[in-house]
């Protein structure tokens, strides 16, 4: 029986790219590629935007006690593959939205549209959504040792008993960081930018 060499080279080739498809469906679905994911994510995060902005420090500061409690987790399921990829793929989808939220909020400083603040709102929603979620995941699966959130701009201007004051000004709003890490480390980022510019 003779097979026509052009039936041959199709069957070869459709083969060929459904093999390597599969290859990489199986490769997308891994703790390493979220991993990857996140550090381009965490990158954008963590740069320091034009203007310095207690919300955003938030954010960075949200990010990096989370990523101790995602450390935390993928040790503790070290040997059930799926639970890590589970948390791998919500560890991914969280570090997105902080850095959603925080792209938000740069674009709230540049929009100078009417609704500049319905804008902020609604681009927040589901990011917003996520990260309380994905924190209410993680707080469940670790129980007692989950490591707990720094306080947000608004939590700490009432624990310094000043949720009344509308505008503090930047310097009262920074008097309220001084334990937070991604504060010092914008200091220290800004004073090296003007020694740079002198």
């Amino acid at each position: 029986m003779y097979i026509p060499i052009w039936i041959f080279i199709i069957a070869v080739t459709v083969y060929y790219f459904w093999s390597k498809s599969k290859q990489e469906v199986q490769q997308a679905n891994t703790v390493e590629h979220f991993e990857e994911v996140v550090w381009r994510f965490k990158k954008s995060l963590m740069e320091f935007a034009h203007f310095d902005s207690p919300r955003i420090i938030d954010l960075q500061d949200r990010h990096e006690v989370m990523e101790v409690n995602y450390l935390r987790l993928k040790q503790r399921y070290l040997n059930q593959e799926e639970k890590r990829i589970e948390i791998a793929r919500d560890w991914a989808k969280y570090v997105e939205a902080l850095s959603d939220l925080k792209h938000a909020r740069i674009i709230l400083d540049v929009d100078m549209s009417d609704n500049a603040f319905d804008n902020l709102i609604e681009s927040s929603k589901e990011p917003h959504i996520i990260t309380e979620e994905v924190e209410k995941k993680f707080k469940s699966l670790l129980g007692k040792d989950f490591y707990k959130l720094l306080l947000d701009y608004d939590e700490r201007k009432k624990k310094a008993g000043k949720e009344d004051e509308l505008f503090m000004g930047l310097e009262e709003d920074w008097k309220l960081y001084q334990d937070s890490p991604n504060y010092h480390r914008m200091v220290e980022y800004r004073e090296k930018e003007k020694k740079e510019k002198e």
